[in-house]
């Protein structure tokens, strides 16, 4: 059985890489989006190729990391090909209360989005646990595949593509700049923390019952749960001893984890409501653009983990922003 399995598995592989991802992505399209795209609908008043990044709503669209990955990547594609590149990023809030164009205005002009299935076609792909090179360079040929159509002048992108993450701290930067009430709680932030700091971050999802995510997650036990933070902040104490003389900014999902650190003088943890940008009901979403934006700036950033707890590219990507090196502790 063994055997049987190390010869299937690749076949299967293929197999997904080959045929069943691009079926079910152009299915989805067919069943899903094709509703929202009608011939009857308002064309556009810019009749200009252009390629829009979508978070309106209209199926899940990740994290605040997965959104940011994806406007690089998209970015990227359209300095390559000559096209015009657009944000139209509206659900749950609109992205310029938090973040807005720095050295390019990819904001979209009144009358320039259209729905109209003559000028624009919707492209989509699920998120993935892959990250080799392999997944990279299927997401690269079936961008190139989708939006090489030219009987469309619109292309709407619904996805959390990544392939071009090795340009992620420089194109984040042509892209986008803190809206001002943002850079103003930053500069307050940072004077409280000080002109070195480390980041450590930690992401739960459900597992300490404080957090809601998208999707359901796990849920620990109750002493499954104390013994779990007692760990965690074991390793907050564990990395002031290599940084005696840095604060440590942590950033986490759990607001039981951020008051269980609290307890540790040398900690600071921004205040705010803790939410999952693709979950309708937060009011507002500062705390996590700024732990985002102030991951990038600290000295050294790190990320603890141990199971059950989840990975997550949010430190990274904002250490990335910030061209910091990423340290992903494992304990």
């Amino acid at each position: 059985m063994k055997n049987f399995k190390e010869f299937i598995q690749p076949a299967r592989s293929w197999a997904n890489y080959a045929f069943f991802r691009r079926y079910r992505y152009a299915r989805t399209i067919r069943r899903h989006f094709r509703q929202y795209y009608t011939p009857d609908a308002p064309l556009s008043a810019f009749p200009e190729r252009s390629v829009i990044c979508m978070a309106d709503g209209k199926c899940h669209h990740g994290g605040l990391a997965d959104r940011l990955r994806s406007f690089v990547t998209y970015y990227s594609y359209c300095k390559e090909h000559g096209r015009r590149f657009g944000i139209h990023s509206v659900f749950p809030f609109p992205l310029e209360d938090y973040l807005v164009p720095n050295l390019y205005d990819w904001r979209l002009r009144p009358g320039e989005l259209t729905f109209n299935s003559t000028q624009a076609r919707a492209f989509y792909m699920d998120n993935t646990s892959e990250k080799d090179q392999r997944e990279r360079d299927f997401q690269r040929k079936l961008s190139e595949r989708y939006l090489s159509d030219e009987t469309h002048i619109q292309h709407h992108v619904y996805s959390s593509f990544f392939y071009a993450e090795a340009d992620f701290g420089r194109y984040f930067h042509e892209l986008f700049r803190p809206a001002p009430q943002i850079a103003a709680l930053l500069e307050k932030e940072r004077k409280a923390l000080g002109a070195d700091y480390i980041s450590v971050s930690a992401r739960f999802l459900e597992l300490l019952g404080d957090f809601k995510e998208p999707k359901a997650t796990r849920h620990l036990t109750p002493q499954e749960q104390t013994d779990l933070i007692r760990r965690c902040v074991g390793q907050i104490e564990r990395l002031h001893a290599l940084h005696p003389d840095h604060r440590i900014l942590v950033t986490s999902d759990s607001r039981r984890f951020i008051q269980a650190c609290a307890t540790l003088p040398y900690v600071h943890s921004t205040a705010g409501e803790i939410s999952h940008v693709d979950v309708k009901g937060a009011t507002d979403h500062s705390k996590t653009f700024l732990d985002f934006l102030l991951i990038a700036d600290a000295a050294h950033v790190y990320q603890i983990r141990t199971a059950p707890m989840y990975g997550g590219n949010f430190s990274l990507r904002a250490a990335q922003a910030g061209n910091r090196p990423h340290n992903l502790i494992s304990f």
